[in-house]
């Protein structure tokens, strides 16, 4: 089951990943053209590559626990003897969930009082709560994430442990 939402979560996620990053490079290289080519700008451009470049920063964090190249301590994962990394995944696991639940909850509080005052950003005139609405979904997706290596670190464990010993 995890395998296959996690399979589906890859390709949405890097799909995304890719169309906001390709969308920033484009209008940040519009944006340098019409400054200095055409000695005009296009005054919303720097807001809304800020805003892209920080919804893809949130989106990232996902697919960063997924691939394993989130922020853990490696350094001591590479001192612990083997019997105990594992039992070091699950903590450091454990910890991220609290980490993307505390995000989950003051990000979704940030996200509704923006929403309720109807804050408009200065350039685009969007809604901010839309852009901070990046906050706690990419929390959920962490916390999805954070569990499938709890679950997968468990699930091999318990194969190990139940297979015969010689």
């Amino acid at each position: 089951m995890f395998e296959l939402i996690s399979k589906y979560l890859d390709k949405i996620e890097g799909f995304f990943i890719a169309s906001i990053l390709a969308v920033a490079s484009l209008l940040t290289f519009t944006q340098v053209f019409f400054r200095y080519a055409l000695n005009d700008s296009i005054f919303w451009a720097e807001e809304a590559v800020l805003y892209l470049i920080i919804s893809m920063s949130f989106l990232s964090t996902s697919l960063g626990v997924r691939k394993g190249t989130h922020i853990t301590l490696d350094l001591l994962k590479s001192c612990l003897p083997p019997f105990l990394i594992p039992f070091f995944i699950l903590i450091s696991s454990v910890i991220g969930i609290a980490f993307g639940i505390a995000l989950f909850y003051y990000g979704g509080n940030l996200f509704l009082n923006t929403l309720e005052r109807g804050q408009l950003s200065p350039a685009l005139r969007i809604p901010v709560a839309s852009v901070y609405a990046f906050i706690p979904a990419t929390a959920l997706l962490q916390i999805f994430r954070y569990t499938e290596i709890i679950y997968s670190v468990l699930k091999n464990h318990s194969i190990k442990s139940q297979s015969p010993q010689p």
